[in-house]
């Protein structure tokens, strides 16, 4: 089987588990309340990212020629990033202390333990793009947006996303545990950009520049 048909199933098994994945935690979530209700899980980290990885899927499988645009070869990085996280930040955090079971466990299961390690695949058999770590800034600039949104939330409404958001348990302690998070994120990247730059991608060779006697 040739490269270009495994990126093809990759891409076809990353819309079909993210989209079953969201499908059954939107509809777990609606159970005894409106379908709108169900859609309120969309505030969360895992849903988001599931839904960017899905978006992307489709857009590389139905629209044609957009894998050739520039501004979408930039977006493979990130999104494999979020997604990695999704599922690192569930295993090492938040399996440990959750409790799910039936339909939320299954959708837990295919939105952390399936999609991130399918667009993990992918992206090393696709990406060649060489990156510049400076663009961990621009990388960071989503998950530190979703901390800052999480952090009001919890202020202002109570809502905690997330355990490390509880400010009403942890009080100024949420800022301590937000920029370990912070860390995390930022040395999954850095991990990220240096396999890349390691190992996927070949770097450029130096123009050599002729001297000439006169």
């Amino acid at each position: 089987m040739n490269k270009n048909k495994v990126k093809q199933l990759l891409l076809w098994a990353i819309m079909i588990t993210a989209l079953l994945g969201i499908s059954i935690d939107v509809y777990n979530n609606a159970q005894g309340e409106s379908l709108l209700h169900g859609f309120k899980t969309f505030k969360y980290f895992t849903l988001q990212s599931n839904t960017f990885i899905l978006l992307f899927s489709v857009a590389s499988l139905f629209v044609c020629n957009i894998s050739k645009k520039s501004w979408f070869r930039y977006t493979l990085g990130p999104l494999t990033a979020y997604i990695i996280l999704t599922g690192l930040v569930y295993l090492i955090i938040l399996e440990p202390i959750y409790d799910s079971e039936g339909l939320k466990r299954l959708s837990s299961i295919i939105l952390h333990y399936v999609t991130p390690p399918l667009m993990f695949a992918y992206w090393i058999i696709s990406e060649e793009r060489r990156y510049a770590y400076s663009e961990i800034f621009k990388w960071l600039s989503y998950p530190v947006l979703f901390m800052v949104w999480g952090l009001l939330l919890a202020i202002t409404k109570g809502d905690y996303l997330y355990p490390f958001f509880d400010t009403s348990l942890y009080g100024a302690n949420v800022a301590i545990y937000l920029i370990l998070v912070a860390i995390g994120f930022s040395s999954m990247i850095m991990l990220l950009i240096f396999i890349n730059n390691t190992f996927l991608t070949q770097k450029p060779a130096h123009k050599r520049v002729r001297s000439f006697d006169k």
